[in-house]
Parts: structure tokens; C-alpha cells; sequence
């Protein structure tokens, strides 16, 4: 697979096309918080967002709630917990972190 992060200039531009604050441009990056998401969208950082954050935001802001509903279910068919709705600092029921 070959990924080339958007640069922090685009990530910005797409913040401002949807017309997010950073809190919501973390929750659909699947980021704890966002701080988390600044440091992404800081110049002088140049850090990069890896693909499976971008790909779980493009996913969330162009397809169709049903099939959104359709990936978490797959998830949690496999085993895992998600709730995107979630306060990011809540636990698992494991008490695992949920990611």
C-alpha cells in the first residue's frame, strides 16, 4: 500500500469545508481528543495522520448512515466494542481503553 498523508494545510482545508471545530474533527478521526487533533494540524509538527484515522473520517463524513451501521457491526461481529458516541476517556468493558 502506498500513503502519502494530506499535509497539514489540507487537513486544515477539509476542517474548514466541513465546518468543524476540532473537537468533532477528532471524533471522526477516531483521536482521543482534540488536542490530539491540534497536534495533527500544527505546521510546525508535520507529523502526518496515519491511514486508518483518515480512512475512518472520510468514511464517516461520505457514507450513508446505514452502511456506517453495517462497518460497526462487522466490528463488533469480530469482537470489538465501539461506540462512537462514547466519551474517548471511557473504558471498555474489559476496562481496556476503548481505541
Amino acid at each position: 500500500m502506498l500513503f502519502r498523508p494530506p499535509t497539514v494545510a489540507q487537513m486544515n482545508q477539509w476542517k474548514e469545508r466541513l465546518n468543524f471545530s476540532g473537537t468533532q474533527m477528532a471524533r471522526i478521526l477516531g483521536l482521543k481528543s482534540a488536542r490530539r487533533w491540534r497536534e495533527y494540524a500544527d505546521e510546525n509538527k508535520q507529523q502526518g495522520i496515519p491511514p486508518a484515522n483518515l480512512f475512518m473520517g472520510a468514511a464517516l463524513v461520505t457514507l450513508p448512515q446505514p452502511d456506517i451501521d453495517r462497518v460497526l457491526a462487522t466490528m463488533r461481529e469480530i469482537g470489538a466494542t465501539i461506540d462512537l458516541d462514547a466519551d474517548p476517556e471511557s473504558s471498555a468493558p474489559s476496562g481496556e481503553p476503548q481505541p
